[in-house]
């Protein structure tokens, strides 16, 4: 190689010009409307390569390749985004510096989907706690308004941390403060900072992340914010769906209200699957005959837990609500296909008083809808409570049915 070194840089610059190569760019797909065509671009590889043969390629071509990259916008981008990911800082001031843009949209994998956003939430959300501060500063005069953008899922960069737990990336974004004007792109105009740090305890909640939760608490995040991407509900809400009951103290000592919904009118109390946070909700004021927008309680949810059931029971909900449809706490146990639990709810909630009888809108009692193989044992339990003739000679005739007998 040595007479090629010793050409002028401006000619070694020019023949390695000619190094190109088909490919398909974003192999990927880390960024939106990519082609899987392939493209003539330069040989980005072969000139890396060329680069570290010595010291005179080296400083001949390094710089070289960044304005390659620069000329080509796909490239530029993916050069950025591997930067970022790879924790590169002085890579990603020779990109920036050759000319390649830190705006743009790239594509991160959020909840098994992909979903655009910026290159500051992509840093947040792998917890790349010194690139963001890094790109933070780079965006000068406009960092504000990059760290508090809705991007992809309409998510901050702080939500994005505050649910892949990334507690050194949430302490550095949540004290950055909501813009005064409150006009800027994807932001509301009623936003204030503790719907910020609310939004981003929503996140932290969804994903059981205690330690996040505790210091967005502390810094004054809404606990009673609403989410109006998802359920449209609260952090508590969110809380009870993985039945976390020390988030759950944590969110009811803060303020949290325990009656509010979600967009179906579905409370906290319907989400817990254990006696602890069933208790803790009602030691926090839930109302525990709480109805969602189709008069369902809190039976239509949770008939299958033996251990809430009596819990509940014992609270004084009542087992012979009906709701818009016309069914109780009966109905919704015979739905239950394993018949060892099915019963099991049965048995109790006749201890409580539930009526057989109760007809819902299709003209169906419990025991109708019992009435089916397997769940023998079932209707055998219900058949001594039921009081209306004419359903207890149809209740007879079935047994007497399925145990293989003939009425004369």
């Amino acid at each position: 190689m040595a007479p090629l070194a010793d050409l002028p840089p401006e000619l070694i610059l020019c023949t390695v010009s000619f190094l190109t190569r088909k490919t398909i760019i974003d192999l990927e797909r880390r960024l939106p409307g990519n082609s899987r065509e392939p493209h003539l671009v330069p040989d980005l590889p072969s000139i890396n390569s060329l680069a570290q043969i010595n010291s005179i390629f080296h400083s001949t071509l390094n710089q070289t390749l960044y304005k390659l990259c620069a000329s080509v916008e796909t490239l530029g981008k993916l050069a950025l985004l591997f930067a970022v990911e790879h924790e590169l800082e002085s890579t990603l001031d020779k990109l920036v510096a050759a000319g390649i843009s830190l705006e743009g949209e790239f594509l991160f994998r959020d909840e098994d989907s992909w979903n655009g956003c910026s290159i500051l939430h992509i840093a947040a959300a792998n917890g790349l706690s010194h690139m963001v501060c890094k790109l933070s500063r780079m965006y000068g005069e406009v960092m504000v308004a990059k760290v508090h953008a809705l991007e992809g899922l309409r998510m901050t960069a702080l939500d994005h941390a505050a649910l892949a737990g990334h507690i050194d990336v949430v302490r550095l974004l949540a004290p950055v403060p909501v813009p005064s004007s409150g006009t800027r792109a994807g932001v509301p105009l009623r936003y204030t900072h503790d719907q910020y740090l609310g939004l981003a305890l929503i996140e932290s909640a969804r994903a059981g992340h205690l330690e996040i939760s505790q210091y967005l608490v502390s810094k004054g995040a809404d606990v009673n914010c609403f989410d109006a991407q998802h359920l449209h509900t609260t952090p508590l809400y969110y809380a009870t769906l993985s039945d976390n009951l020390a988030l759950v103290q944590l969110l009811l000592d803060s303020g949290a209200d325990p009656n509010l919904g979600d967009y179906s009118g579905r409370v906290p109390l319907f989400n817990a699957t254990s006696v602890a946070v069933a208790k803790a909700l009602l030691d926090g004021g839930t109302n525990i005959h709480a109805k969602d927008i189709h008069s369902n309680d809190v039976f239509a949810y949770r008939i299958a837990n033996i251990k809430l059931l009596r819990f509940l029971l014992e609270s004084g909900v009542n087992p012979n609500h009906r709701s818009a449809t016309g069914q109780a706490s009966l109905h919704y146990a015979c739905y239950i296909d394993d018949v060892e639990i099915a019963k099991a709810s049965v048995e109790l909630l006749l201890q409580f008083g539930a009526v057989v009888d109760i007809v819902d809108t299709r003209g169906r009692t419990s025991v109708d809808i019992a009435m089916r193989p397997g769940l023998e044992e079932v209707v055998r339990v219900l058949e001594p409570f039921v009081k209306n003739p004419d359903l207890k000679l149809k209740v007879a005739t079935w047994l007497r049915e399925r145990a293989g007998e003939t009425i004369n």
